[in-house]
């Protein structure tokens, strides 16, 4: 039987959820460069996350004007998402409070960003998953 190489396998998916379309812009060009398919959203609503295909794994802004980051994780824990989660903000006191509810939610949190970062930031977050 044939070896499966990294070429054969289909590209994660990767969702960003942030409310600023130029971030949003951003990171796609920044993970697509890293060889995943990216979707990006700049709305956060209810409605909106349950259409979405599962993503293998999702970046969520945590300060945002009609959801903010905590009720997408609310969202994305009552439909038991198996994805993993990537925290994002330039706010510290948002993103301590949002690691804590992941934990205690089950999310499969596996990093955390405080803005402004860097490809190698998002790198790490890929490596370590």
């Amino acid at each position: 039987m044939p070896q499966e190489t990294p070429a054969m396998r289909p590209a994660r998916r990767v969702l960003v959820i942030d409310d600023e379309a130029s971030f949003c812009r951003f990171m796609a060009r920044m993970i697509t460069s890293l060889g995943y398919e990216v979707t990006t959203t700049c709305q956060a609503k209810c409605a909106y996350l349950d259409e979405l295909k599962e993503p293998d794994v999702v970046f969520i802004d945590m300060v945002m004007p009609e959801m903010d980051g905590i009720q997408v994780l609310e969202v994305l824990a009552d439909y038991k998402v198996k994805a993993a989660i990537v925290l994002m903000s330039g706010a510290d006191t948002s993103l301590s409070k949002a690691e804590a509810f992941a934990k205690r939610a089950d999310l499969r949190l596996i990093g955390v960003l405080h803005k402004p970062f860097r490809l190698a930031d998002v790198q790490n977050i890929f490596a370590a998953d």
